[in-house]
């Protein structure tokens, strides 16, 4: 019985460490930490590297929104990555030649990271920007993230994601959890070590990127690329991606098991390549924030059949069981009024939450059964 007793607060220490502890302590620190990389107004040379599949309704507002960012139209070479695209994207690139739009087409549903790989070989800026075809940005986003690269530490700058919401229980959902990784990001980045940029925006160093798994995603694996050569990652909130939050428990759901799907193989890409001498911070934040949350979701049902098995060691047990059955009672009650178009107030960020862990959970499962994800098709 000790080694279940073991087990299952294990558990439990991991999960409220990850999701409670952590958060406060890194934001505490963020207090205490001063200033570490320079910034001046540069104009490198960059490449905006757009991926597109499939992308005809949102690729000319995309190219629009580009063309008209506020940086030196002579630095700036814009790419669209198409990844074997069968609609309209293609011709649709194709009409902004004439404005200096590359388009590189790659045949055979390569998947996202791969067209990524293939498309930065092929630019030729100083600094490699990476963006998706729905994401609209702020006018300054490119001057905003170059800023800090005058500083030669900095290998890898991310910007930020804003959505877009309504009042359905899964945006509501996803509006608490952004903001609570929004607080996160910001004490991490007092740091300079940061383990993860935007798909949507980010930016890194021709000099510092290097390929990655096609079964996973870059923006994950740029910063650990960073770290690994001693570089620095760092976040700008002025650089702001503008995207639309899904508004169906579904359609979220299919996305975050996509996203846990890669995550898994970002985290046995990762392991054996921990910077551990070099970014010792970079370790500490990307196990705590990351690998120890992603453990959460496969941890649940182990933490209820352990409860269920010590209902009779001691009476704690059994409150500990009595909370688990609120816990998933209220996330099934959230579920059952979204669908009636009712509510009560913080139950959508329960029920986004359990979707995430369930997500993980049979994400891992698939994983192990060594389903890998090389081709993203993003719901809309």
């Amino acid at each position: 019985m000790k080694v279940l007793e073991v087990f299952l607060w294990g558990f439990i220490i991991s999960g409220v460490y990850s999701l409670v502890i952590y958060p406060v302590l890194i934001i505490a620190l963020s207090r205490l930490a001063r200033p570490r990389f320079q910034r001046r107004s540069i104009h490198p040379p960059v490449s905006l590297i757009i991926s597109a599949l499939n992308e005809e309704a949102a690729i000319g507002a995309k190219l629009d929104n580009s063309l008209a960012l506020d940086y030196p139209r002579d630095r700036l070479e814009i790419i669209v990555a198409s990844d074997g695209s069968t609609d309209g994207t293609d011709a649709i690139v194709r009409g902004f030649a004439d404005r200096g739009v590359r388009l590189l087409r790659y045949e055979g549903g390569l998947g996202k990271s791969a067209v990524l790989n293939r498309a930065a070989s092929e630019a030729s800026g100083e600094i490699l920007i990476f963006s998706d075809a729905t994401g609209m940005w702020s006018a300054g986003a490119i001057v905003a993230m170059t800023e800090h690269f005058a500083d030669r530490r900095v290998g890898c700058v991310s910007g930020l994601v804003g959505y877009t919401y309504d009042d359905s229980p899964t945006s509501r959902g996803f509006g608490v959890y952004q903001r609570y990784v929004l607080a996160l990001r910001r004490a991490e980045a007092a740091f300079g070590s940061g383990f993860n940029a935007s798909g949507s925006i980010h930016a890194v160093r021709a000099s510092v990127f290097q390929p990655g798994p096609p079964d996973t995603f870059m923006d994950m694996v740029d910063p650990l690329h960073a770290a690994m050569q001693g570089f620095h990652t760092t976040f700008e909130e002025e650089a702001i991606s503008m995207e639309e939050s899904r508004t169906q428990t579904g359609d979220e759901f299919k996305a975050r098991a996509r996203i846990a799907l890669r995550s898994w193989r970002f985290l046995a890409y990762a392991l054996p390549r921990l910077p551990i001498c070099r970014s010792s911070m970079y370790c500490f934040q990307v196990t705590s924030h990351k690998f120890l949350r992603w453990l959460v979701g496969p941890s649940l049902p182990l933490i209820f059949f352990l409860n269920l098995a010590l209902l009779g060691r001691h009476p704690a047990y059994r409150w500990l069981f009595l909370g688990q059955a609120l816990y998933y009672g209220l996330t099934l009650l959230e579920l059952i009024l979204g669908r009636l178009g009712a509510r009560l107030p913080g139950l959508s960020a329960l029920l986004f939450f359990n979707a995430t862990n369930l997500a993980y959970l049979t994400s891992f499962l698939r994983y192990l059964r060594g389903e890998r994800m090389r081709r993203w098709v993003p719901s809309r």
